[in-house]
């Protein structure tokens, strides 16, 4: 685990791009209704690019006068918040690309069946100026599937995901005083029960009116999705992994405007900053789908929801999204198209075994692209009533969550706690920061690898090379000090003015373990390193009040 490698990792992802082809990949996944959306390409003109094409155009300017066409802007945005996004991205991805695209999003207006939206799709790809077309399902993919009396058991003792290992032992963080302080959460699906009995505090809402027409079980998805995440702590019920966020609201993909997931993806993104964290419990059809056989993986796949992700990644927004429930393999030459986009900066989650085996579940799609992993099964948490059912009240009902709809939560819990450590230091954590981390420090996958849904976080190592990385990266020169060489062989030393005599000095890998220490050191005298592996350590000095870090490399 050496610095370098994260910071090689984090290079390596930066150098991608979102200027891969990404033409003739819209698709009608039923007989239901679909909505026609294009991306143009807005790089010469960000506003109002219809009309800009149709005067630059007269091709295209024909062919939306004959077919009389009307077609109006995706988003609606809040100039300031999405130039604040602009910003973000500059600072953490070097670039404004990928949230300025959004802004050639557009909508045809007009309603056509699906054969003749079809045809439509084909003709707009056929213009340079477009990026893509997507056909949109309007109706929705289905999901995998104080105490009040009477007085609810304590089931903290069955929320084995949270202790050490098979969990990702977020006891840990909770010792070290990490409880997702100043962190907001969104949630992109159907909605959550806020007058459930562990989410009935102020910081648990949903953003819009939920569609009459939603399930109430399809509610129970968010409730339980909400309670592995921040439920309360207190006596009763269940406690959520990173229960002191400061907010968690739900976006609901079926509101009573309508079913949009793009929509919903959007309004999380117009409600966050550098620094909050969206999970997507979704997910869509992949490239072999037919209605027998539904072969769900990442809501990504869809070309829109890849572009919005992105966007949301580079502003230093935090995405952690479930893999899907449907075995699927996104090495497979059908998703090519879809890796050959580059990665979006999510976090891909996969449904691992509830054992320190870590297996791949049978259902979880898999792949290279899959990041992490989280229990698929036996999370013990609020909603649907299948585990407990206390006085037949839908507010006192817990569950045994299943599926990378489990999963998802379990990590995002301990990006959460990465995310608020790292604030409490006064320092963003970009999302490439908070992935490699993780992967770095957890627990590899056992069973067949080369089904690949990536290691299961482990906190306490997560945590203490944060902490190191933390020390390393923001340097506070309270004692000015030099230390050489660096890299060294067998010896180091360490110069700084006599008023710092009196001090403590203690050397710790990156795992937090101290390996050296010794008192009252004197200025430029030898410490002995040669009985050091190799790689990178953190030089801790302390004298008085004062206090100061290096980073050093022993070869």
């Amino acid at each position: 685990m050496k610095k370098k490698l994260l910071v090689v990792l984090l290079l390596v992802l930066g150098f991608k791009t979102i200027a891969q082809e990404r033409k003739g990949q819209f698709r009608l996944t039923d007989d239901s209704k679909h909505q026609l959306l294009i991306s143009f390409d807005n790089s010469e003109q960000i506003d109002d690019v219809i009309t800009y094409q149709f005067n630059k155009n007269p091709e295209f300017q024909n062919f939306v006068s004959e077919n009389n066409l009307e077609f109006k802007e995706a988003f609606t945005w809040d100039e300031i918040h999405f130039n604040q996004l602009r910003q973000d991205a500059i600072k953490y991805s070097n670039s404004d690309a990928s949230v300025t695209v959004l802004k050639g999003f557009y909508l045809l207006e007009t309603e056509l069946p699906n054969d003749i939206l079809y045809q439509y799709a084909q003709k707009l790809e056929a213009f340079k100026f477009v990026r893509y077309v997507e056909l949109n399902n309007q109706t929705p993919i289905v999901p995998p599937s104080v105490d009040i009396p009477p007085v609810t058991p304590n089931y903290v003792q069955q929320q084995v995901y949270i202790q050490t290992n098979p969990g990702v032992n977020m006891q840990y963080a909770w010792n070290q005083g990490v409880l997702g302080q100043n962190v907001r959460v969104r949630d992109v699906e159907y909605g959550m029960s806020i007058t459930h009995e562990e989410l009935s505090a102020p910081k648990f809402s949903n953003a819009n009116p939920i569609n009459a027409l939603v399930d109430s079980s399809w509610l129970d998805h968010g409730t339980a999705t909400a309670g592995v995440v921040a439920a309360h702590n207190g006596t009763y019920g269940i406690t959520g992994m990173q229960h002191g966020i400061s907010e968690f609201k739900v976006f609901p993909e079926y509101t009573t405007s309508g079913y949009s997931r793009v929509s919903a993806v959007n309004a999380s993104l117009q409600a966050s900053l550098a620094g909050d964290v969206v999970i997507f419990e979704m997910q869509t059809y992949g490239f072999n789908y037919t209605n027998e056989d539904h072969k769900y993986v990442v809501a990504e796949y869809e070309n829109s929801i890849w572009d919005l992700t992105k966007a949301m990644t580079d502003a230093g927004i935090h995405v952690v999204a479930a893999a899907g429930n449907g075995n699927q393999n996104l090495d497979l030459i059908g998703y090519q198209s879809y890796m050959n986009r580059g990665n979006s900066g999510a976090v891909i989650v996969g449904a691992g075994s509830p054992n320190t085996l870590h297996e791949r579940l049978y259902f979880s799609t898999y792949g290279q692209r899959v990041d992490l992993q989280g229990w698929g099964f036996d999370v013990v948490t609020s909603g649907y009533g299948d585990y407990a059912l206390l006085g037949n009240d839908s507010n006192q009902s817990y569950t045994q969550f299943n599926g990378t709809s489990s999963a998802t939560p379990i990590v995002a819990s301990c990006v959460i706690a990465l995310v608020s450590r790292a604030k409490a230091t006064n320092r963003i954590l970009t999302p490439n920061e908070a992935r490699t981390i993780l992967k770095e420090t957890g627990i590899a996958q056992g069973g067949n690898t080369t089904e690949n849904i990536g290691p299961i976080p482990n906190m306490q190592a997560a945590l203490q090379y944060l902490d190191n990385y933390l020390l390393s990266t923001n340097k506070v020169d309270a004692i000015p000090m030099k230390v050489y060489p660096n890299p060294a062989n067998n010896e180091i030393f360490i110069s700084f003015s006599d008023e710092f005599s009196t001090n403590n000095i203690a050397i710790y890998d990156t795992l937090g373990r101290q390996v050296f220490s010794t008192t009252n050191y004197q200025s430029d005298n030898p410490i002995d390193i040669s009985f050091l592996n190799s790689g990178m350590y953190i030089l801790k000095m302390k004298s008085n009040q004062a206090e100061q870090s290096h980073k050093i490399i022993k070869k």
